[in-house]
């Protein structure tokens, strides 16, 4: 739609308001103009257009990109449309008012169906709204042409004048009529019994639409079996009728009236002390005792609550859905509700707003609460790594240089003994020791290696190229740094590195890895990536679980992307300003 379509359409409304109130008013005229008395069914019956159409361009302006407002203004419309027509001095215009007499159950029926968006949604609905057409057009059509007007008027569309013939097909369609409106009800109450507690206070407006062709269908029931209608029938029928569209305009602008409640809520949240207090507050606010206030933390990448607990976002056809809240163009935060709310956007819209800036501070209380359980946890996975890495140091200085010591002692106190009655003894004993310091030496450089590497002297560059020859697999290294980064920086960037190239050697059936080091904006960054076969994690297993504990003591986080069959990259940022 252009944008002058779209302006037309906004001011149909203000230009409709003069031709329904005249439409009204020329009503009314010719009810005290005809002959007779005039009862209350005659006053309340011509009121019920002005009643769907005041209503309806209400709804129209208030929300007019919802449909219901749009329907009410036709079924008022179409309400008053034949008792207007008829009293045109026109036989065409007679007959039209009179084919068109039962069109307002139409829009009518499909007011009631797609409340509160207005649109029909299941292929049931669309079935009786076809059906209340195909009967009051259709069959009202048919009808029409075998009736001879009793006023004197001709009827312009006869095809042939049988009044038995058009009693039958009236009679039909009475009670196809009767048959489509029990089915519209039988729907409508299903729907509204099914439906959660919030959706059900949305949906009342429809049982009010049910009940008043429930009383439609009783009133035609009544008639085809007494001969006579009901007056009383006739007088609640149009009492109800009045009354519908105000339930519906009401139900669809509950979110402007309570605009009222909001500054109670605005004064409320500084007194918000906890996090709890202001879910509540929100949960009373928007009437959903199980609303959910959820925070997003960025550094985690996810959404918690109050209590730093992780929250999932509903999944589709849940009967719960989300609304996102932004700060100042910066996402903060996500209210999970149920999904009838999603038809009250202007109430959802004004408690976000009313709630922003507390939002954003028990947004930094959840985080803090984050960050904290997760830093006991990486302490926690510290102590355990430290104690681990002791363990493993002592079983391996007992198991391999301790006793290659111990056994070169005792070749050397052989030696001693035999180095005047044996000296060629003596000699290969000197020889064997000194083998066994070599092997010693080179055992404690490796475990040395492990602790703090050597190489990292000479500069990370080196350090990382030292690790590249001793891969297995193609490695292409890049580092563009103008100066060293701090020790700390450089120590988690090698051991990052080296478990990388561990996991691609072990796991990864890879053909090809690239490691990437640069600076960005006072941020030391390490890529590791591969060709292989994917599907790491970095939540399982001690090696990269342990990386991201090293990393992030310094303020940074490390990221694994890493899709089956897509390789995996490995990303590791480090603050080193």
């Amino acid at each position: 739609m252009s944008m002058r379509q779209s302006l037309s359409v906004d001011r149909l409304p203000i230009l409709l308001w003069p031709v329904g109130v005249a439409a009204e008013l020329a009503a009314f005229f010719f009810v005290f103009r005809a002959s007779g008395d005039v009862t209350a069914v005659d006053l309340t019956n011509r009121a019920v257009g002005g009643s769907f159409i005041a209503c309806g361009l209400i709804a129209w302006q208030r929300r007019p990109g919802n449909r219901t407002g749009m329907l009410m203004t036709l079924v008022g419309f179409l309400f008053l449309a034949e008792p207007l027509l008829v009293e045109v001095d026109s036989s065409f215009a007679y007959t039209l008012g009179q084919v068109s007499a039962g069109w307002w159950a139409i829009p009518f029926a499909a007011l009631v169906l797609g409340f509160p968006s207005g649109r029909i949604s299941s292929r049931i609905d669309a079935l009786i709204v076809a059906g209340f057409a195909f009967g009051t057009i259709v069959l009202q059509l048919l009808w029409v042409t075998f009736l001879e007007f009793p006023t004197g008027k001709s009827n312009v569309i006869l095809i042939s004048a049988d009044a038995g013939v058009a009693d039958a097909i009236d009679t039909f369609q009475r009670w196809f009529i009767v048959a489509v409106a029990i089915a519209l009800v039988l729907v409508g109450v299903q729907r509204w019994l099914q439906a959660p507690p919030l959706l059900r206070r949305l949906l009342l407006p429809t049982l009010a639409g049910a009940a008043a062709l429930l009383i439609l269908a009783g009133l035609v029931v009544y008639q085809l079996l007494v001969g006579v209608p009901s007056r009383a029938s006739q007088t609640a029928l149009s009492l109800t009728l009045i009354v519908v569209p105000l339930a519906f305009v009401l139900g669809l602008l509950r979110a402007q009236f309570a605009r009222a409640g909001m500054a109670d809520l605005v004064v409320s949240l500084r007194g918000a002390r906890e996090s709890r207090q202001l879910g509540e507050m929100l949960a009373k606010a928007l009437r959903d005792p199980s609303l959910v206030l959820a925070y997003w933390l960025p550094r985690f990448e996810c959404y918690v609550d109050a209590d730093g607990n992780p929250v999932a976002l509903p999944a589709e056809g849940s009967g719960r859905a989300a609304t996102l809240i932004d700060n100042d163009g910066q996402h903060v935060g996500v209210l999970v509700h149920d999904s009838a709310l999603a038809y009250e956007p202007e109430l959802l819209e004004i408690v976000c707003a009313a709630a922003d800036l507390a939002l954003e501070q028990e947004r930094l209380q959840a985080e803090l609460k984050a960050r904290a359980g997760e830093l006991a946890g990486s302490r926690a996975r510290i102590v355990e790594a430290g104690d681990t890495a002791r363990r493993r140091l002592e079983r391996d200085l007992h198991d391999g240089a301790q006793q290659r010591l111990i056994a070169l002692a005792m070749a050397l106190r052989l030696a001693e003994a035999r180095i005047q009655d044996d000296p060629q003894a003596a000699e290969q004993l000197v020889a064997s020791a000194r083998a066994d310091l070599a092997q010693s030496m080179a055992e404690l450089r490796e475990l040395a290696r492990g602790i703090h590497p050597a190489v990292l002297d000479h500069g990370l560059a080196v350090a990382l190229d030292s690790l590249t020859t001793r891969s297995a697999i193609p490695v292409s290294l890049v580092v563009d740094l103008e100066k060293r980064l701090p020790d700390a920086v450089e120590v988690a960037a090698y051991f990052v590195a080296s478990e990388a190239l561990a996991n691609v050697g072990k796991y990864a059936r890879a053909s090809a890895v690239t490691i990437s080091v640069f600076r960005v904006n006072g941020v030391a960054v390490i890529e590791v990536s591969d060709d292989g076969v994917g599907g790491a994690d970095d939540g399982q297993g001690s090696g990269l679980r342990g990386l991201a504990d090293r990393v992030e003591a310094l303020g940074g986080r490390l990221e694994v992307v890493s899709p089956v069959g897509g390789g995996t990259v490995l990303t590791a940022e480090m603050p080193c300003a």
